[in-house]
């Protein structure tokens, strides 16, 4: 679809609510909002948090599941400029307090049950002012609904005045990266990166009325911006759902009569293994989509049944959306593999060693969409955005026939063994081709004698032995890229996100050894 192209993400509010005010824009627990109610309620929370004292380039955090009422908070606060924190429910107290004491938030809002652990102990995070979604909490300060009714008698002109200085590239929202390496990030994403991202996805995902589910959480750009804020650009309905729920999912497309599901291959495997996989009424479904990792082909084959069709994108936090996009005729064993051609809209290139005029390089981005840099961090910006403007991903990707993309692994996951560069998603997606895998994932380990090497990480969807997968690897990798250890494992450790934690992976590779495969 062609949708406007407004310079701030918070304009659409306003466009959607006077062009389409009766339609649905968010579903939820709590009942559903039209975009007229969406309107009201994101100039009530904003005059609120203006009389809360909060100004351009302040920080709102908010903890809580995926729910409209979050949503409402994000478009509020970026609306008058203020900077968007959010919180993943599933942090530990500890991770908590980084992230609080990073951001300095004026205000924090703890969208959870009164009764939530978590939500009780965020009174040790300091003297940052509470607001809780049902109740005042003994210690925190409002419950959401006394919080909105102190804006009551903010000046209109006022809110206006706050809102004519939001400027294009200032930052919407502060997404913190999973840490999977060191301590987390706070990437400063632009109210344009999201708006023109949003409005380059419509135009290749979206029809006239999309209806999106939203079981993401809202601190990932996932769950903000390629689903809430992607949605709104196309003037659609995001229908959440608090927390990840395989066969609730299936249920919610059937009763919502979803249009589009996006995931991580994960949630999807999930999906497919459940009764209402086979029960479900899914005909809706005119788009299933993944991002996050490559789904494996079986995986597809099973997808495909649905009717809907299959695509993919690459994108990461920094680059706020999407900058390549698979076609809607891709074959599935081309989808297993590829994330798709550079999208007409964006400018990326491939940055090879030495000038090489072919084989992998890293991926690059440059536009004035991607993030604006760390919160309070000039050497980590410096080091991912290069004086000409590139955007440094660490994605290592292979260009392949007709454009494809096809990524091979992160530059801190490549390993060397005898002197050979291995790329961990090539080694997985082998493995991943036979019929009895669900899903694999390889880290390398320090060896002695060929300085780096493969362990593979299994999970099966039928009867297999690590033997039997040794062997499968061997017929279609050279022997220096088929992994030295292969371990079965029922599940992967995951990010609160829900990619694998590599990670976590490499230190339980490291702590096991080389001793028994894992047959089981």
């Amino acid at each position: 679809m062609t949708v406007p192209r407004l310079a701030r993400i918070t304009d659409y509010v306003g466009h959607w609510a006077t062009h389409r005010p009766a339609r649905e824009a968010l579903v939820g627990e709590q009942g559903r909002w039209t975009y007229q109610r969406l309107r009201a309620d994101v100039d009530r929370c904003a005059a609120a948090l203006l009389a809360a004292g909060v100004r351009h380039g302040d920080r709102v955090a908010l903890l809580g599941h995926p729910q409209p009422e979050c949503f409402v908070v994000f478009l509020a606060a970026a609306s008058i400029g203020a900077v968007w924190v959010g919180l993943n429910p599933k942090y530990t107290i500890a991770e908590l307090s980084h992230v609080v004491a990073d951001s300095e938030p004026t205000l924090l809002f703890g969208m959870l049950d009164a009764e939530n652990a978590t939500l009780s102990a965020l009174r040790s995070l300091g003297s940052v002012r509470v607001v809780t979604r049902d109740r005042a909490v003994d210690g925190l300060s409002l419950s959401y609904e006394e919080f909105l009714d102190t804006g009551a008698d903010v000046p209109g002109d006022l809110l206006a005045g706050a809102r004519e200085q939001v400027r294009p590239l200032d930052a919407a929202a502060m997404i913190y990266t999973s840490g999977s390496t060191g301590r987390p990030k706070g990437a400063l994403v632009p109210h344009w990166g999201l708006a023109h991202c949003g409005a380059v996805q419509a135009g290749r995902w979206y029809g006239e009325a999309p209806r999106k589910l939203c079981d993401l959480p809202l601190n990932h750009i996932g769950g903000l911006g390629d689903i809430s804020t992607s949605i709104l650009t196309a003037g659609g309905t995001v229908v959440y759902m608090r927390r990840f729920d395989p066969a609730g999912a299936l249920r919610m497309v059937e009763r919502e009569r979803l249009t589009h599901l996006y995931c991580i291959p994960t949630q999807l495997l999930a999906m497919v293994t459940t009764a209402e996989w086979s029960q479900c009424d899914l005909g809706s479904l005119e788009y299933i989509l993944w991002g996050g990792a490559a789904a494996p082909q079986s995986l597809l084959q099973t997808l495909a049944t649905t009717g809907a069709r299959l695509a993919t994108s690459y994108s990461l936090t920094e680059s706020t959306g999407s900058v390549t996009y698979t076609d809607p005729g891709d074959p599935l064993e081309v989808l297993a593999w590829s994330v798709g051609r550079v999208d007409p809209h964006y400018e990326v290139t491939l940055r090879r060693p030495d000038g090489a005029a072919s084989g992998a390089g890293e991926l690059l981005v440059r536009g004035d969409f991607i993030t604006r840099g760390y919160w309070r961090a000039p050497e980590a910006t410096r080091a991912a955005i290069d004086g000409d403007g590139w955007l440094h991903t660490g994605d290592l990707a292979v260009e392949e026939a007709g454009g494809h993309l096809r990524l091979v692994g992160r530059l801190k996951e490549m390993f060397k063994s005898g002197g050979y560069n291995v790329y961990p998603r090539e080694l997985e997606a082998a493995i991943e081709e036979h019929p009895a895998v669900a899903l694999a994932a390889v880290v390398g380990v320090p060896d002695e004698r060929w300085g780096e090497v493969g362990h593979a990480f299994v999970v099966p969807s039928a009867p297999v032995t690590a033997g039997e997968l040794r062997e499968y690897a061997r017929a279609r990798l050279a022997n220096y890229k088929v992994p030295k250890v292969f371990r079965l494992a029922a599940e992967l450790p995951k990010l609160p996100i829900g990619k694998i934690d590599k990670v976590e992976l490499r230190r339980r590779a490291m702590t096991l050894g080389d001793g028994h495969d894992g047959d089981r």
